[in-house]
């Protein structure tokens, strides 16, 4: 088992990511005998409610009682309705400010089991057990949590740290093809943007060597999440260098909003946004041709089959300027000036990035896809 402890110093805040596999039980024990409340509340989905139906009796020790709320999954339910029937159901089993929830899934149910538990009472504990390759190496660890808005994804949100995030490998075996490419994006991302020694570990394998490499899974989880801690410990509110981590979602985020979260899952949108993004760089003079066609090529090696949807140019700008990395001064675009070396360009400004796609669309760096 591997530990990362992350260090918050503007809040004085410090907790630990547990990575390995088959650790759910004993790392689960431990926290929770050290903790006072007898009581947790758990929150997950339906799909991982049919896998995993006996989580509670199987997993939680059995002096503490575990009340359990089972939403319908999906990105279309990361939404304030869902956030409400989060807080009836702590209201109607009496939680209160000593309580912990249990963030049991991915993404959508950590960042808005996250954000419930961030405003219930005005804030109670909660731990983060990421389910797919997605959470694990992206949305379970660095605080933010959320909820989409018809206007752009995330919109609503908050900073909140977990008390812990459990990271189990053996839940990835269940997961399907899709869901392990979509999370693969950003564990290649944090190679891309910091860690080029990541980048050429996983440029060296297929997804189905990655997969079967048990170590190889671990060691590479690790250095994934090592780069975000240590950027969320430089940057926690992302007033500067955290932006970073943004390196294709600028697009991605469109793509996911254009098509209102049903056509592309977020991994898949953020690997045809770090194919424009690293494309904008090269075109920008920052990043060299030999760079750019390793990270492209890898992108394509990945077998993304989706379309870029047709947009006028309105309805593009008016979607990239409700992202949240726009401002008055334009758009906070995250480029590259080399393998492992991100770069946050200021004032971007969205007319711009609209040429951009139309070149891009029509050139022959294209991103292979449908």
């Amino acid at each position: 088992m591997k530990t990362i402890q992350i260090d918050l110093h503007r809040t004085n805040y410090r907790y630990q990511v547990k990575i390995g596999n088959r650790i759910l039980s004993e790392v689960l024990t431990e926290l929770l005998f050290n903790y006072t409340e007898k009581r947790i509340f758990v929150i997950t989905n339906s799909t991982l409610h049919a896998l995993y139906p006996e989580f509670s009796k199987t997993v939680i020790p059995k002096d503490i009682q575990a009340e359990c709320l089972i939403l319908p999954d999906g990105e279309q339910h990361k939404n304030l309705e869902t956030v409400t029937q989060i807080i009836d159901f702590l209201v109607e089993k009496k939680a209160n400010r000593q309580s912990i929830v249990i963030a049991f899934g991915g993404g959508v149910v950590g960042d808005i089991s996250g954000f419930a538990a961030s405003a219930f009472m005005r804030g109670i504990s909660y731990v983060q057990i990421p389910t797919t390759l997605l959470s694990q190496v992206d949305s379970g660890i660095g605080g933010k949590t959320g909820i989409n808005h018809k206007a752009g994804k995330n919109l609503i949100g908050a900073f909140k740290q977990p008390y812990q995030t459990i990271i189990d490998v053996s839940f990835l075996k269940t997961l399907p093809e899709r869901e392990f490419i979509a999370g693969y994006a950003e564990l290649i991302k944090h190679g891309i943007i910091r860690d080029p020694y990541l980048f050429q570990l996983l440029n060296q394998k297929n997804l189905q060597e990655l997969k079967a490499d048990e170590d190889l899974l671990i060691d590479s989880i690790f250095r994934s999440c090592e780069v975000k801690a240590r950027v969320v410990e430089e940057d926690e509110m992302e007033a500067s260098q955290r932006a970073i981590l943004n390196f294709g979602h600028t697009f991605g985020h469109f793509l996911e909003t254009y098509t209102n979260y049903q056509q592309l899952l977020h991994g898949e949108a953020v690997i045809i946004g770090m194919d424009f993004a690293s494309w904008w760089s090269l075109q920008q003079g920052f990043l060299d041709k030999a760079d750019f066609e390793i990270i492209h090529y890898h992108l394509c090696s990945l077998g993304i089959s989706k379309t870029i949807p047709e947009v006028t140019k309105e309805t593009f700008i008016r979607i990239v300027e409700y992202d949240k990395k726009f401002s008055r001064e334009g758009i906070r675009f995250v480029g590259l000036t080399g393998i492992g070396q991100a770069r946050i360009f200021d004032g971007v400004t969205a007319d711009s990035l609209w040429d951009n796609l139309l070149t891009y669309i029509q050139s022959d760096a294209l991103l292979k896809i449908d």
